[in-house]
């Protein structure tokens, strides 16, 4: 049945999907506890509905395609992921996705999605104008994110968050806002420099691109930028010996001109920005990084087939800790990620999804390479500043981690840069197998057409019925941890509970109620103790190797006086995970508590070594010298433990 409104029904799709792909930038959930990661996949999942009605008009012209080896070396990693979940500790999680980015199988498929929508939408006979649609998006998205983050380097929080933590913008980590400031300033570097009407726009999009990333004060960033620059001089290099224009204004020195000046200017900036000067000079992050990347060698050593699975890393690193960790950042707080594209790909999914990541770069860069040099003029411009943004984010990754707030725009971009031209082949009577061309392209019959789109359909509802809940939990999440910090033991237990009526499927919403009511249970409220023990139990039962999850049972069990259950429960982490300061605390407490001073003196000093910088151990130590009646050394411990809460010591740490 013909269409009665006509074939060009949906031509505002394309532009709507690249539109709502970039805002996807600006998303987040006020109010929520996390309030980035499931807002943005909400609004990645509509953008791409809308790239899926893209291509229901004039399906000739509707667009491009990936190329195959892309495609095959997809689908080895998702299978190489899917055998590396069920072969994990905690299959169920490593599949469904863990706090706090939740990448389990929705948000990598919206990512792979994202992938084939960019070539979908940017790639085809419609490509410039799509490509122009897509400039200006960046530019404009870029202008209220720069405001944003100005405010931030400031010290004003206008989107609320803690005072005392290095701020986001809209997407929630410092390093996520640094590596979207290098995509914008990529992405429109070369286009800016093309005169047009909107050419002010985009270089002011590209400058404000520049800033965001600055004032992220992420050192992966600043890379990213000067990875940037680099792929912009070198893809303009190519163009300028065979340009006919006189040397004046030949693309090599305007490209030259550019790259000089935005180094320039950026160095600059670095050095006039007191936080980001002092983020690039301050070392021990650095330091950090280089242990955190020895450890998760080690870890790969022991797992080298299929790693720890998706999301398993932050369950197993803690078993690889040093004292040196230890000491250097405390450790309580394991990490959730390796810090680097390279070796999450090797702890996901061991040798072989790094072996298949690689084959993915280098098949990339290749194809862009191929694209770059078949195209002319504008559109050369446009896939060398794809490309730049595609190689800044690369490298920005490479000490850093995925997330919901910058993976999808990077696939889109980079399945633009990869797109072909999908053309229906012409019927050819001599030929004498049609059916390989027919391989080729899109299904050509109405059927297999309706087919597909149906199928895509039933994916994205499916994908919004499990995403939308899930962002809606961060509300009665952040309200349930407010409740109990204020005491209301009974209000947060019921806000938790509704969380996890949105969230059934999600084991961090147990381990974080366990942990929001392990701060009144450490204080002597025995109801919030036993609220502790229950949601602790929940969380073990879905990931058992938490470690997270099992200190937070024990501190609900030494506050319910199941003290032996508590010993035993922490006797157990140690061995796995013998370098985290808060387990010693409270294997400190436990042992005073089975009358044994001489063992909890001991695990207290223990755990004043590892966390050289912390007040906790030395206070718990100064009641234990109390109580058995060493009045000097108590004031001694009491004194250390006020000089390290004192405010100075908190600005030097």
């Amino acid at each position: 049945m013909k269409n009665p409104v006509g074939v060009r029904t949906f031509t505002w799709a394309p532009a709507l999907s690249i539109c709502v792909m970039v805002g996807s930038l600006l998303a987040f959930l006020p109010g929520g506890l996390f309030r980035f990661a499931w807002a943005k996949v909400v609004v990645v999942l509509i953008a791409l509905g809308a790239g899926l009605l893209a291509g229901r008009y004039n399906r000739e012209a509707a667009g491009g395609r990936l190329p195959r080896s892309t495609v095959v070396l997809l689908g080895a990693g998702s299978v190489v992921l899917l055998i590396a979940a069920l072969l994990s500790p905690s299959p169920a999680a490593a599949l469904l996705g863990r706090w706090p980015r939740y990448e389990g199988a929705v948000v990598l498929a919206a990512y792979a999605a994202t992938l084939v929508l960019g070539a979908r939408v940017l790639g085809g006979a419609e490509s410039t104008s799509r490509w122009q649609v897509l400039h200006r998006a960046l530019a404009v998205v870029s202008l209220p994110l720069a405001v944003i983050c100005v405010l931030e380097s400031a010290g004003l929080r206008p989107l609320g968050g803690a005072a005392d933590l290095r701020p986001g913008a809209t997407l929630g980590n410092a390093s996520d806002q640094g590596l979207a400031g290098v995509m914008i300033a990529g992405a429109l570097a070369l286009p800016s420099l093309q005169p047009g009407k909107s050419s002010w726009l985009l270089r002011t999009g590209c400058a404000a691109g520049v800033l965001i990333a600055v004032l992220s004060g992420s050192r992966a960033a600043l890379l990213g930028l000067v990875a940037v620059a680099i792929v912009c001089a070198l893809g303009v290099f190519p163009a300028s010996r065979t340009s006919k224009q006189s040397t004046t204004k030949s693309p090599f020195w305007k490209g030259t001109v550019a790259v000089g000046g935005s180094l320039a200017g950026l160095a600059l900036l670095v050095f006039l920005i007191p936080g980001a000067r002092d983020r690039l000079f301050y070392g021990d992050t650095v330091t950090g990084r280089w242990l955190l990347w020895q450890q998760t060698l080690e870890m790969a050593w022991e797992k080298p087939w299929f790693g720890v699975g998706p999301s398993g890393f932050v369950d197993a690193f803690p078993g690889f800790q040093t004292q040196q960790w230890a000491v250097q950042t405390g450790g309580d707080f394991p990490p959730d990620s390796p810090h680097s594209w390279l070796l999450q790909a090797l702890l996901a999914g061991g040798f072989p999804l790094l072996l298949l990541a690689l084959f993915l770069a280098v098949s990339t860069l290749r194809t862009a390479v191929v694209r770059i040099r078949s195209a002319d003029g504008t559109h050369r411009n446009t896939l060398i500043g794809a490309l730049a943004a595609v190689v800044g984010y690369g490298v920005g990754l490479l000490t850093g981690f995925t997330s919901p707030g910058t993976t999808p725009l990077a696939a889109f971009l980079c399945g633009g840069l990869l797109a072909s031209t999908l053309v229906a082949p012409a019927p050819r009577p001599e030929t004498r197998k049609p059916e390989k061309s027919k391989l080729r392209s899109w299904p050509q019959t109405p059927a297999a057409r309706t087919a597909a789109t149906a199928a895509g359909a039933l994916a994205l509802v499916g994908g919004l019925i499990f995403a939308v809940p899930a962002a809606a939990a961060e509300w009665p999440m952040a309200a349930g941890v407010s409740a109990a910090g204020n005491g209301n033991i009974a209000e947060a237990q019921r806000q938790f509970q509704a969380a996890q009526a949105l969230r059934p499927w999600d084991s961090d919403t147990a381990l974080l109620a366990a942990q929001a009511f392990a701060g009144p249970a450490a204080e002597g409220d025995p109801e919030a103790a036993a609220r502790t023990v229950e949601w602790a139990k929940v969380s073990l039962a879905r990931t058992p190797d938490s470690v997270e999850a099992g200190l937070a049972l024990a501190v609900g069990q030494l506050n319910s006086g199941d003290i032996p259950e508590a010993k035993l429960q922490l006797d157990g982490i140690i061995s796995r995970a013998p370098y985290i300061s808060g387990l010693y605390v409270q294997r400190g407490i436990a042992w005073f508590g089975l009358g044994q001073p001489e063992q909890s003196i001991a695990d207290l000093r223990t755990a004043a070594g590892q966390s050289p910088s912390s007040p906790v151990p030395w206070q718990v130590l100064a009641r234990v010298y109390q109580r058995v009646g060493q009045e000097g050394n108590a004031a001694q411990a009491q004194q250390e433990a006020d000089r390290l809460a004192a405010p100075e010591s908190l600005l030097q740490k």
